[in-house]
């Protein structure tokens, strides 16, 4: 990557990391299948930095995302302790009913 970047006078950051690691496993098979004398080598090596340097990533867009406190969405006010323990009876079960069906 760094000699990719280099040849364009780019940053190896402004690289696609994932993008050449794609590219360097497609290319070892290759590779292992066709090199036989070290000008073949040299010439699947510069095939392989041309294809890592055309894989730019192009410069990030300006944003802006402030960090704010979620506005309430609802117009009650929302539950506090002072409201606890205000509600109202629940009705103590009775099986009598169950008894006299029986």
């Amino acid at each position: 990557m760094f000699q990719s970047a280099t040849l364009k006078n780019i940053s190896p950051l402004r690289l696609s990391f994932v993008g050449s690691l794609r590219v360097i496993r497609r290319a070892i098979p290759e590779f292992q299948r066709q090199i036989d004398t070290k000008a073949d080598i040299n010439i699947y090596y510069s095939w392989l930095i041309a294809e890592i340097s055309d894989l730019e990533i192009s410069l990030r867009q300006h944003r802006s995302n402030p960090r704010v406190v979620k506005k309430a969405r609802s117009k009650f006010k929302s539950k506090k302790r002072s409201h606890r323990n205000n509600c109202t009876p629940r009705q103590q079960l009775s099986f009598q009913i169950i008894r006299q069906a029986s």
